[in-house]
């Protein structure tokens, strides 16, 4: 088999490659490369445009990746087309259209989880076969089960536009599922609707859910209209609303759950796969061995692809196989600019003792709409301040947004309670912390006591832990806080000049690019 290149074009745009000669599979998520938060190649933009940015991803495959510019096929989603000729782009003449939006979800999910059997759930906002799928799957191949009419991704979309803090400063749909998911914990669910919103997840009718319930929505016929201007709940009206609507998602999500086989593992993908609160239960209430990939949500669609069409042989790893930085070969000039030494990571921990926030870069990005390490921003969970300082001087963004904690996996058990901690590399899960860590870890404490946690291995991330190793060593808890390297409204960084102007532009104290010391150069 020769070189593969797989495109889609929809919201959160990727592509993805295998490199023959190397066995290896990479993604770019094109926000990162355009930094334009969940960017569309096949819409809005002119087929030269698109050209323009396909090449730019060749030139990456080859200079960075060593991908020789000689494909087997290019391989183009139906529900994310191109509009420009990518024969000479991808120097081929095979060009395949590939359907079916919920079996690339699964074929993506299967083959990087380390199942040799699973029921597989794909559940998003919808593609063109449908929006809640599901598969069995071995390593004979995917087949499907069912498909369940329920629009769970839209639902949840929808249920964030009723919601004052969840709507009114968003710039994109998109945004309402993670708002509303770090919201609904300052709610109580409020009994008498939750069946109705269980039933809203399945008919995702709007007009039905405010008769039911007697709630004053807007826009009755066409809810999907200016939806960010949708809101009609805000203060603690809008946080029970929250709850109740995550509680009818995880009513809905597992009636569905417990038609099908209980024996064997199961995997979680598309965009509502990231509701962590899901996953915990179905982890640990189900009693059911769980795996979401790093990239469930559209982003994971490219890789997907090829996975169908080349059906891999043993799980594939590619959590840190994403976009390299895109202007390293000026990390000398800047380390001249702004006097940057090599650092280590005792003189990292000893930092963030001390109550520094440091963003940290590391080779290529991971893949998936978290950090996970390689573009991340870290600090002391220990101080009660840090998440508010987070939120309103680094991130700026809504105040009720929780952190990250990511821990070794030897001492996850200490901290958090799961019944295991297993597949929990990609923040897909959240744990309880345990009550006598409550007051030592404030800042990664979520309002209803969770945590999406990060388990790290020496394997798995050799810096994470390495650090880890030395912050135990002075501090009371070996726990460290993890989110984004970004700001609110733009995608993960991807460049040296990014991370340096956010270190100048914000509270940040930091970065780290590559093992060198920067600092900002109006610091004391």
């Amino acid at each position: 088999m020769k070189n593969i290149v797989s495109i889609f074009g929809g919201h959160d745009a990727n592509v993805s490659f295998y490199n023959a000669a190397t066995n290896e599979y990479h993604t770019i998520e094109i926000e990162r490369l355009v930094q334009k938060r969940y960017f569309r190649l096949h819409v809005d933009n002119s087929p030269e445009y698109q050209e323009e940015v396909l090449r730019l991803c060749q030139d990456v495959a080859e200079e960075d990746w060593g991908i020789e510019n000689d494909y087997e096929v290019v391989l183009i989603s139906s529900d994310g087309f191109v509009q420009t000729d990518v024969r000479n782009i991808f120097n081929t003449q095979t060009v395949k259209t590939i359907a079916r939006h919920h079996e690339t979800h699964a074929a993506a999910t299967f083959y990087q989880s380390p199942f040799e059997e699973a029921l597989i759930i794909s559940y998003d906002g919808g593609g063109d076969d449908g929006h809640f799928n599901v598969y069995a799957a071995n390593n004979s191949g995917i087949v499907p089960l069912d498909v369940i009419n329920a629009d769970f991704g839209g639902g949840y979309l929808l249920c964030g536009s009723m919601i004052r803090e969840v709507a009114e400063k968003s710039r994109h749909q998109l945004a309402l599922a993670g708002k509303m998911m770090g919201l609904c914990a300052y709610g109580k669910v409020i009994p008498e609707y939750v069946d109705a919103f269980a039933e809203f997840f399945f008919d995702r009718n709007y007009k039905k859910l405010a008769e039911t319930t007697g709630l004053p929505l807007k826009n009755l016929d066409n809810p999907w209209s200016n939806a960010l201007d949708n809101w009609v709940f805000e203060g603690q009206e809008g946080y029970d609303i929250a709850a109740t609507a995550q509680e009818g998602f995880e009513k809905a999500f597992f009636s569905v759950l417990e038609k099908y086989n209980p024996n064997v593992p199961v995997c979680l993908t598309g965009g509502a796969a990231l509701n962590v609160l899901v996953n915990e239960k179905l982890k640990n209430e189900y009693n059911r061995e769980v795996f979401v990939p790093p990239n469930p949500h559209d982003g994971g669609l490219s890789l997907g692809h090829i996975f169908l069409y080349s059906k891999p042989k043993g799980r594939v790893n590619i959590t840190y196989n994403g976009l390299p930085l895109m202007d390293v070969e000026r990390l000398s000039e800047y380390i001249t600019e702004y006097k940057a030494k090599k650092t280590t990571k005792k003189e990292i921990a000893e930092l963030i003792k001390q109550g520094n926030i440091i963003g940290l870069v590391y080779g290529d990005s991971e893949v998936g709409p978290r950090a996970l390490g390689n573009r991340s921003i870290v600090c002391d969970p220990n101080i009660k301040e840090m998440k508010d300082i987070l939120n309103s001087k680094v991130k700026f963004r809504e105040w009720y947004r929780p952190f990250a904690p990511f821990c070794k996996k030897e001492d996850a058990s200490k901290y958090f309670e799961s019944r295991n901690f297993d597949n929990l590399e990609f923040m897909s899960y959240a744990p309880k912390v345990r009550e006598e860590y409550l007051d030592l870890l404030p800042s990664i404490t979520h309002a209803d006591n969770t945590a999406r946690l990060q388990v790290v291995t020496e394997e798995s991330h050799s810096h994470f832990y390495e650090l880890l190793t030395e912050f135990g060593k002075i501090s009371e808890t070996n726990v460290l806080l993890n989110t984004s390297f970004n700001t609110r409204g733009y995608p993960i960084l991807s460049s040296i000049k990014d991370a340096l102007y956010n270190l100048e532009e914000t509270k940040m104290d930091y970065v780290v690019i590559e093992d060198y010391l920067f600092r900002s150069k109006n610091a004391n």
